[in-house]
């Protein structure tokens, strides 16, 4: 989570609100990215499996909480 503390403070409570129970954003976010992963493991155990972490387009993270602040209005996003 770039720029937590700078970030504005209704954006901030979306994000407080969905990290209940975490000790950090780092935490929250090093959390979620494990899980996500083992139940994809879990899935196909015991073969192994490659994750690929992001396939979105420039619209799908603007759409994102706090995504407005880092990603541009783009005419087509397909093209990135």
């Amino acid at each position: 989570l770039l720029n937590y503390d700078t970030i504005d403070a209704s954006t901030k409570a979306l994000i407080d609100d969905k990290m209940k129970g975490y000790a950090s954003p780092k935490d929250f976010y090093t959390q979620k990215i494990v899980e996500g992963v083992a139940t994809l493991a879990a899935s196909v155990y015991p073969k192994r499996i490659i994750v690929r972490l992001s396939d979105f387009k420039s619209n799908e993270y603007k759409s994102l909480i706090g995504g407005e602040q880092y990603e541009p209005d783009e005419e087509n996003p397909m093209i990135g």
